[in-house]
């Protein structure tokens, strides 16, 4: 459940702006948001340990979409070339 809740909370905040800049407090805004949303279902929800894998994750996410995106320039780009 936490990774889903990650997940569409990245997707929210990051899939239509990974072309600018993702600043340290944007992600901050994204635990905090995870966090909030995820605190119903465990008692930990706010101990340092979990925040700290949140934001990994969080990080581990904003860069996979980053390279999706890359890939996706990269795609595009070749396919231009071609025609």
């Amino acid at each position: 459940m936490l990774f889903e809740i990650i997940q569409d909370n990245v997707d929210y905040m990051f899939t239509n702006g990974y072309e600018d800049e993702i600043g340290t407090s944007d992600v901050s805004i994204c635990v905090n948001r995870i966090i909030e949303e995820y605190a119903p279902y465990t008692e930990q929800f706010a101990s340092t340990p979990t925040r700290q894998v949140i934001r990994r994750v969080v990080n581990n996410c904003i860069a996979t979409l980053n390279d999706l995106h890359m890939t996706q320039r990269l795609e595009y780009a070749t396919s231009q070339s071609v025609h």
